[in-house]
């Protein structure tokens, strides 16, 4: 059961790292597109390529945690039994300190936005619906943290 879980969060994330990587290349296109050729350019785009990259990026990180696919040092690779497992451990410990940390601030973050209301300048989007994506992402990074340990 939990697999299937797995998996369909996983699919997902996929799908909206997907869609946001397609929509960054798609805009960066048209900008220069209608920059440079058509000589109007489009005053949304940089809003909208930010958006779409803080979500690719930020989604992307949970898919890397899910997969083991960040950077490593592997140092320590030689130790011992004991020591690795001290290590994997202390690794395990820090990195999720480090995502709940995340999923705190972020919430504070995008709280404090809903109260002041600010919006993006041409979208008339409030800022905090950009900023949601950090503790959405941290608290999928923590559950994928997490479900590494039951594998």
């Amino acid at each position: 059961m939990l697999k299937k879980i797995d998996t369909l969060i996983y699919r997902i994330v996929e799908i909206i790292v997907g869609l946001t990587l397609t929509a960054t290349v798609v805009v960066t296109f048209l900008q220069v597109l209608f920059r440079y050729v058509i000589q109007q350019p489009l005053t949304w785009s940089q809003e909208v390529l930010m958006i779409s990259f803080v979500y690719s990026i930020l989604f992307g990180a949970a898919l890397l945690i899910h997969n083991s696919g960040h950077l490593t040092v592997d140092l320590f690779e030689e130790a011992s039994g004991i020591k690795i497992k001290v290590l994997k451990v202390l690794e395990f410990l820090v990195v999720g300190f480090t995502i709940v940390f995340l999923i705190y601030y972020g919430i504070q973050l995008v709280q404090n936005n809903l109260d002041s209301g600010q919006t993006l300048g041409f979208l008339d989007i409030q800022k905090a619906y950009v900023y949601l994506a950090l503790p959405v992402s941290a608290i999928l990074m923590f559950y994928f943290h997490v479900r590494k340990v039951f594998r």
